[in-house]
């Protein structure tokens, strides 16, 4: 039943019962009408009381909530409402925040407390959540691990540094997670969301443990020998930090500490598990005791069955000329995160290597992918692919070609081909031009040569109806920086606005800015679309003010300018998503199988070789969804790491929120919509954002003047008039009404 009804019964109800009221109260009175008519409006206005006060009881139980901003940023999705309202076991939230917080933060507190209250308004009894008093912050941050983050705050023409905590504690049975510092509002509920499905999943899967999770600190002997600081504590310490995380991990853990100089059968296992090794030279150290040359494994391994994962550890000079342990810091929190990792059932991503694509485990370049690995880490694990040793696992719902160099073998994009064909999806990030640095000449003012990339992948994708261009778009609206002194136009580092994004796609439609660079156009083949009934979405595209360089590419931006005639510019389409059922690209064709190597070493490598065979599938069995976008430079860690600082640059001096969503934004809602999460793009762009008006022309700026000043009050007046006109019409009627009566009387 509606409220309304309710409201309706109640305000029935309480006639008949005034009615009723009257009529006894009318008997007994002998003084005249008036004084029941008294009598019967104090009954009236009492039960017009508790009318309202039990719609208010009814409110308590039957009430609504509604959300008019644009994202829902106040309210949860349905995918968090499903997870708090099915929890089968307490789940806590302890929130760590500062009362005294920069202003800058105080709208992070507040929301926080909105989102949580709204956890706990569609949370079962298991949820519940607490804000830690200030008094007990600092103890309770410490038990935890949490450290204050630094916030700058402006006050009496200074700039103040205060150490605030900002931060939130889930925790669920013996299994804690963390958010530590939460400087920013963007995401934060599919942050909490998140990490109570990865806790769930992390729960279900330590229960199902058979054998424990073996954590194996590599370190030879030989180390001990060296100037390391606290290389004799180090072993307590690792004791200490896997203690602890048995107590949040149902006791799954369990410690080796192995000497690969001393068991061959350690050392065998730390090169195949890929353990760093440390080397050094001979010398001497501070005690003038000689250090004979020598090299050692360094590093930790987490193992269960056939999953790996390794923490990091190194050991590093210091400016005062010692050596210390690097990779220690928050060892705690790495182990628990690698538990998750080992036990975890979460969608896997093929990530194909080994023609040169960009390295997910490169930590120092800019030019590596590690920043990738941890955006899509979060959700989701990456399995990395070599074609040339194994097939495509089945499992696998995803693969993603980035930047690959060399070229793909038959027998390599027959993998492709047939994994595509099996229903599954695929995410390529192509470049037309590869950059070749000159060495020394770059010094002088030399630059780098650009020459094209040939991969192999071109003919698969055409049989598809997929192109990319041999080209480079340059657009007017692109990334702004200082070159030769001045501040100039970087035309090659096109930065895509809200009306570059495909407003229907849930991939793109909460975007509000990108960063590209030397990207190429892709475009789909008309006839190929329209025979085999594909759907397309041209998901980023840039600006009207765009056109191409081809033929000889150079980058260098002291030569580049727009063309003078605006004819020669256009719109191109830089990332396209072609969904349906695919012919194969070996229909009928001979499938290329390779032939087998000998076990002889020294045997010639064995060439491919065509036999005519059967094909697995020549239509893909499901829907089939394809992403090709014109450039991998927008996956590489110094790309990513400065996307936001890339966007902002276009339009210096702009309050502009574009900064907010960066290229890892776009790159994680291109996976999860392909491997059927569409619910976290929305989700993870929820924030408090400020959204001010679209930029707009001089004539509409003059129409929308005209509309408040002029218009707004004359449609004022008009309806002033036309109600008085209708009021002087009823009155009328009223008048002519009574007159006829008056007569006929």
């Amino acid at each position: 039943m509606k409220i309304q009804d309710i409201i309706g019964a109640c305000r029935a109800g309480s006639e008949r019962l005034v009615a009723r009221v009257r009529g006894i109260l009318s008997g007994p009175v002998e003084k005249g009408e008036q004084a029941g008519n008294g009598r019967g409006v104090g009954v009236q206005f009492v039960l017009y009381i508790v009318i309202i006060i039990l719609i208010n009881l009814v409110g308590l139980t039957l009430n609504f909530r509604c959300d008019l901003t644009r994202n829902d940023s106040f309210s949860l999705s349905d995918r968090s409402r499903d997870i708090v309202a099915n929890l089968k076991e307490n789940l806590k939230i302890r929130v760590l925040f500062s009362k005294d917080l920069p202003a800058q933060h105080t709208s992070i507190y507040r929301y926080l407390k909105d989102l949580l209250e709204e956890y706990d308004y569609y949370g079962n009894e298991y949820f519940s959540y607490e804000i830690v008093d200030d008094k007990d912050l600092e103890k309770v941050a410490a038990d935890y691990g949490i450290r204050p983050v630094q916030s700058q705050e402006f006050e009496n023409d200074q700039v103040k540094v205060r150490r605030t905590y900002m931060a939130l504690v889930i925790r669920q049975s013996d299994v804690i997670e963390k958010l530590e510092a939460i400087t920013d509002p963007t995401g934060l509920e599919y942050n909490i969301t998140s990490l109570m499905e990865k806790m769930s999943g992390k729960i279900d899967g330590l229960l199902r443990l058979e054998q424990p999770i073996q954590v194996i600190l590599y370190m030879d002997t030989a180390l001990k020998e060296l100037p390391i600081q606290d290389i004799d504590s180090l072993e307590e310490k690792v004791k200490a930090a896997v203690e602890k995380c048995n107590s949040e991990n149902y006791d799954k853990l369990r410690l080796q500490v192995l000497d690969p100089s001393a068991d061959k059968t350690a050392g065998i296992s730390a090169q195949m598990y890929g353990v760093p090794k440390l080397n050094w030279k001979a010398g001497q150290d501070r005690t003038g005791k000689f250090i004979a040359a020598g090299d050692a494994y360094f590093g930790i391994v987490m193992k269960n069955e056939n999953k790996v994962e390794i923490i990091d550890i190194s050991v590093a000079p210091t400016l005062m000329g010692k050596n210390v342990i690097t990779g220690l810091d928050k060892l705690e929190d790495r182990i628990n995160n690698g538990v998750g990792s080992l036990v975890s059932a979460n969608p896997r991503i093929g990530y194909i290597s080994g023609q040169g694509e960009v390295d997910l485990d490169e930590q120092q370049s800019p030019q590596g992918g590690a920043v990738l690995k941890r955006i899509l880490s979060d959700v989701y694990d990456i399995k990395q692919v070599s074609l040339e040793k194994e097939d495509i696992p089945a499992d696998l719902g995803l693969i993603i070609v980035n930047g690959p160099r060399k070229e793909f073998t038959e027998s390599e994009l027959y993998k492709i081909d047939q994994f595509l064909m099996r229903g599954k999806s695929a995410i390529f990030f192509l470049d037309s031009f590869t950059e070749v640095s000159m060495g020394r000449q770059t010094q002088f003012m030399q630059q780098p040569l650009v020459l094209p990339v040939n991969t192999g992948l071109d003919p698969l994708l055409k049989s598809y109806g997929i192109t990319v261009s041999k080209n480079i778009v340059l657009d007017s609206s692109c990334a702004r920086g200082m070159a030769g002194g001045a501040v100039r136009d970087f035309y090659h580092v096109p930065v895509i606005r809200k009306a570059g994004f495909n407003q229907q796609s849930v991939i793109t439609k909460f975007l509000k800015g990108l960063g590209f660079i030397k990207v190429s156009s892709v475009d789909a083949d008309g006839e190929t679309v329209k025979r085999l009934k594909l759907s397309r979405a041209d998901l980023v595209s840039s600006s009207d003010e765009s056109w191409q360089m081809t033929g000889k590419i150079n980058l260098n931006p002291f030569l580049m300018s727009p063309p003078e005639n605006k004819a020669d510019m256009k719109k191109y389409t830089v990332a396209l998503l072609l969904s349906g059922k695919f012919e194969s690209h070996f229909k009928n064709k001979e499938i290329p199988i390779p032939e087998k190597k000998e076990k002889d070493d020294t045997a010639p490598v064995a060439k491919e070789t065509f036999k005519v065979s059967k094909l697995d599938a020549t239509v893909s069995s499901g829907v089939t969804n394809i992403i090709v976008v014109g450039s991998s430079e927008i996956t590489r860690s110094g790309f990513l790491m400065n996307a936001k600082r890339i966007i902002s640059s276009s339009a210096p001096g702009e309050d502009s929120q574009d900064r907010v969503f960066s290229n890892g934004f776009f790159i994680h809602s291109m996976v999860d919509v392909l491997l059927g999460n569409p619910y976290i793009p929305e989700m993870a762009s929820k924030s408090l954002e400020y959204n001010p008006l679209e930029k707009t022309g001089d004539r509409m700026k003059i129409a929308l003047k005209v509309l408040n000043i002029a218009l707004v009050p004359i449609f004022i007046v008009a309806a002033g008039l036309f109600i008085l006109k209708r009021r002087s019409q009823r009155k009328k009627r009223i008048q002519d009404r009574f007159s006829r009566e008056a007569g006929h009387e």
